[in-house]
């Protein structure tokens, strides 16, 4: 009985001695068809832990401290505490219901309802949702928030539109203080990214594969660009605002955009259908989630080329950046 205790107790300090703790930063993964976030050194490119994450998530947030999954048709919000690498209570969506996407901003957690068509904001800290706003917006699938939170951005699949929703300065916390402006945009508007200068808003037309170019400030479409791409549902600027990257996933390839001259830089093959994309905060790498390959490859921004890849990944789309305050 002493010798099976002893090797029980070692076997336990083995598995301790495996285990390794979180990163700072991470590199947060959702993997949709395996039901897990993937918690990854984003220097060494290793995964660290896969963290149950409920079925089918989709989009990731983070404050540093805990990671916010949405899980597709589900009405809480899963959360992972990402020191002890294990899921905690969940965000209760009743009886606003599922979401797709989310996104951290001024300290709070904000989320689009796409049946109920509402954007609502969840505060960490309080652990409540603090505030929604209804909207009439048919199916706001993404999202992107300002740094102050004072403009959210949205797009609507089946209403063939963006939406420009903004607080003024004297904002009394009511929700009839916002104005929402509905920009006309292309079949199944969704992805969509802000140009760093605040400038711009770029956004994927899936079914015409186009991408709509929107003002912000005079809140009108200015240009609309042919993509030579099947399904592409995903974009993103460069930190330096240089570049566009559009995922492709239908398909093998990304597309680098000029984002002065609109024009195709270049077409870089990730080897296979594409979703998520994620700027390193440096403004030197960029993370392409290949969701038909099962990886994440890396790609210079120099260079623009693939300079490393995460394997072992199921079906990845959704990421986020995970730095401790």
């Amino acid at each position: 009985m002493r010798g099976l205790f002893i090797t029980f107790f070692y076997l336990l300090l083995a598995q301790s001695a495996l285990a390794q703790s979180t990163p700072n930063p991470a590199l947060l993964v959702g993997e949709k068809s395996g039901a897990a976030l993937a918690i990854v050194d984003p220097v060494s490119l290793e995964i660290i832990a896969h963290v149950p994450a409920n079925p089918n998530p989709h989009e990731v947030a983070t404050d540093g401290v805990y990671a916010y999954v949405s899980n597709s048709g589900a009405t809480t919000i899963t959360v992972i505490d990402l020191v002890k690498q294990e899921q905690v209570e969940g965000i209760d969506l009743h009886p606003i219901g599922p979401i797709h996407s989310l996104e951290m901003a001024a300290g709070k957690l904000y989320f689009a309802n796409e049946p109920a068509r509402t954007i609502s904001r969840y505060d960490p800290v309080s652990k409540r949702i603090d505030w929604v706003l209804g909207t009439g917006i048919p199916r706001m699938h993404m999202i992107a928030v300002s740094e102050d939170a004072k403009r959210i951005f949205a797009t609507s699949i089946s209403g063939r539109l963006a939406a420009i929703i903004e607080r003024p300065s004297d904002f009394g916390g009511r929700s009839s203080d916002w104005t929402i402006t509905t920009i006309p945009t292309g079949p199944r508007a969704e992805g969509l990214d802000v140009s760093p200068d605040g400038q711009e808003l770029w956004v994927t037309n899936v079914n015409d594969s186009t991408v709509s170019i929107i003002d912000i400030n005079a809140k009108k479409e200015i240009d609309k660009l042919d993509l030579p791409t099947a399904f592409s549902n995903r974009l993103k600027f460069t930190l330096d605002g240089r570049y566009v990257f559009v995922a492709e996933l239908q398909g093998n390839q990304i597309v680098v955009l000029d984002a002065s001259t609109r024009k195709q830089v270049k077409r870089i093959d990730v080897g296979g259908g594409s979703e998520g994309i994620l700027m390193a905060p440096d403004g030197e790498r960029v993370f392409v989630a290949v969701s038909r390959a099962n990886k994440v490859v890396v790609i210079d921004l120099d260079s623009l080329e693939i300079v490393g890849e995460v394997p072992g990944l199921i079906n990845p789309d959704g990421m986020a950046w995970a730095e401790k305050p």
